[in-house]
């Protein structure tokens, strides 16, 4: 028996409240004339988040000549896009604090790869928007919270299911009706998020099952993939046998070189760690 995505909403409690000034961030995030300054004075009355990212600025991972301070010195040193991207990534992170059976650590560990992954893969296929790309791939799953608080019994059938080697989606299509990013969108829209954000996250599920193909959301669906066959079961093989091959061409990319490309993403370091303490 299927639901119904408001019935997940019911309960305010289900929903996750992030601060203000992460919601103008991701409300602005492709905005090239946003006023970061103002911005930087709000993250620093955050504390929470303020702490976190100073943390992380200093971390070994971005290897700065000095210490920095401040969220206004982090923003001279790293620049506003990279500082942008961990402002918005600690909020989110910070909005939940337990869902009954689900580890969130590896669940922020997953999402944050699939943003970072889908950012370097609209880099790499000079897609444009990989920003807005970044914030689509870090929300895109947050339904899958709101599918555990509100309606456990369904999430339980749908884990069960992954680990028999289901598809996420497939599973959720069967026992919800719906996906996890449906009620992700449904949830931005909740907080006024932009269109374009909410269509992305929507379309990231399944992109070739529009008229006209999401490549943005075939980035995006790409980047899930590989972030999840990290701790896939199934052999090098198979992995490459299941990976979204006609996702990948929209891009305009080669097939012959999918296995390099997947090495090189899950190579990449993506310094998460600092946010999930």
């Amino acid at each position: 028996m299927t639901i119904k995505i408001q019935q997940l909403f019911k309960h305010v409690d289900n929903i996750p409240k992030i601060p203000e000034v992460v919601r103008q961030l991701i409300k602005q995030v492709n905005d090239p004339n946003i006023d970061f300054a103002s911005i930087a004075e709000n993250v620093e009355k955050e504390l929470a988040i303020s702490v976190k990212v100073l943390r992380l600025v200093n971390s070994a991972h971005y290897g700065l000549p000095r210490q920095v301070g401040s969220i206004k010195q982090a923003i001279v040193l790293l620049g506003m896009a990279e500082l942008k991207k961990l402002i918005i990534t600690s909020g989110v992170i910070n909005a939940v604090s337990d869902v009954p059976g689900l580890n969130l650590d590896d669940f922020w560990l997953d999402n944050y790869r699939t943003a970072t992954y889908a950012e370097w893969i609209a880099d790499y296929s000079k897609l444009g928007d990989s920003d807005l790309i970044f914030t689509a791939g870090l929300l895109n799953n947050l339904g899958t919270l709101l599918i555990h608080l509100g309606s456990s019994d369904i999430a339980k059938k749908i884990d069960i299911d992954i680990k028999r080697g289901t598809n996420r989606i497939a599973s959720e299509q069967k026992h919800l009706g719906f996906t996890s990013q449906q009620v992700t969108a449904e949830l931005c829209s909740q907080w006024q998020f932009a269109d374009e954000l909410i269509d992305l996250i929507t379309q990231s599920a399944e992109p070739l099952n529009f008229d006209e193909v999401s490549r943005g959301g075939c980035a995006i669906s790409i980047a899930r993939y590989i972030s999840q066959s990290t701790y896939s079961e199934g052999s090098e093989e198979e992995i490459l046998t299941e990976f979204p091959h006609k996702e990948w061409q929209q891009l305009g990319l080669k097939n012959d070189a999918i296995e390099e490309k997947m090495a090189t993403m899950h190579s990449l370091d993506t310094g998460i760690d600092g946010l999930l303490d």
